[in-house]
């Protein structure tokens, strides 16, 4: 019989909506024990902390990294604020949980990875949609070749949501800092799709966006309300997307991945022989362990649960280091096509 985990002590940055959502995630798993949190707006961390049964309320990121019972923190704040933390939670010691868009640029993933190394500590990158077991038993499928080989994926997404700009949300509004219809939004089908193809290596990409109602008028310019492009990769295989933060029509999400025998959509492996399309389910196993979440309503679950177990040693982290630099790279190429016009080479 494997011996029970011993609950990690878990502390978490910022208690806007990811953040709350996470603590009351780790909440209802036995392998977390959320004993601190910590959030400048006072009013906000005590509402949490009353809601969530949770005694240490810190104001200051600072003071939670000084508090010696804490083992592994999340880091649910804006990618510009948490630059510095990531770096601060590491040199105190800390297992690191890297909410998304994981930083402004992949340079920024690199100082991470060196410093963790260097610290013997565990780091992870969030991208919750990798640890739904529905997807990774997609993932499965995928890569025993229910489709054959994946050449192409295809992605819409609309969320129609604006934050206002004297909130705590204004910095998706600053283009570049991964907070508009890609990089706050639609980054989580990208990753799936990329991930679902087997993550082969970005090699460039050409996109174009638009801004529907300009929010900002700063020196870096507005986010995107919406960006188009398409993302080649290694082996010749592509991705197109198209997300939206704004638009008038209620078109569901798509995510699809086409093989050489075969493609996936809507939750089905689909076929066409001799002029009929036919689609069977998903059979296959998830990869990793999990367990099932005690109610509904908890969306970082599975993800924060594999943080725990990667801490303790029993899986790998995932997303890695290795995924997120390449992923920040094909981030980084899309947002500078749609600013220059010119396609992107990486590397």
């Amino acid at each position: 019989m494997t011996p029970k985990q011993k609950a990690i002590q878990f502390g978490v940055v910022g208690c806007g909506w990811a953040g709350h959502a996470a603590i009351r995630s780790a909440c209802a798993s036995t392998l977390l024990d959320v004993v601190a949190i910590s959030d400048l707006d006072e009013a906000r961390r005590n509402r949490v902390g009353r809601a969530e049964g949770i005694q240490r309320l810190y104001g200051s990121c600072q003071d939670l990294l000084a508090d010696k019972e804490v083992e592994a923190v999340l880091l649910a704040v804006n990618p510009p604020a948490r630059y510095p933390m990531v770096l601060d939670a590491i040199a105190a010691g800390k297992h690191v949980l890297v909410q998304k868009p994981h930083a402004t640029r992949a340079d920024h993933i690199l100082t991470f990875k060196e410093a963790a190394e260097r610290a013997g500590v565990t780091m992870q990158f969030c991208y919750f949609m990798r640890h739904d077991p529905v997807n990774r038993r997609t993932r499965v499928a995928l890569s025993r070749g229910r489709i054959g080989e994946p050449y192409h994926a295809r992605i819409f997404l609309k969320y129609n949501h604006r934050a206002p700009l004297d909130s705590p949300e204004a910095w998706t509004h600053v283009y570049g800092q991964k907070g508009g219809a890609l990089g706050q939004h639609a980054s989580h089908e990208l990753d799936l799709a990329w991930w679902w193809m087997g993550r082969p290596d970005p090699q460039w990409a050409f996109a174009a966006s638009h801004v529907v109602e300009a929010l900002y008028d700063g020196p870096e310019g507005p986010a995107e309300d919406y960006l188009s492009g398409i993302a080649g990769f290694e082996g010749g295989k592509t991705i197109q997307i198209d997300c939206s933060r704004w638009v008038h029509c209620d078109t569901p999400t798509v995510v699809e991945v086409y093989g050489s025998e075969g493609a996936y959509s809507h939750g089905k492996l689909w076929r066409m022989e001799d002029g009929v399309f036919t689609s069977t389910e998903i059979e296959d196993e998830s990869d990793v362990p999990h367990s099932e979440p005690p109610e509904e309503g908890l969306p970082f679950f599975h993800e924060v649960e594999h943080f725990a177990r990667a801490v303790a040693g029993r899986v790998e982290p995932d997303v890695n280091a290795h995924d997120a630099y390449r992923y920040m790279l094909l981030l980084d190429a899309m947002y500078d096509s749609a600013k220059t016009g010119e396609k992107v080479h990486i590397g």
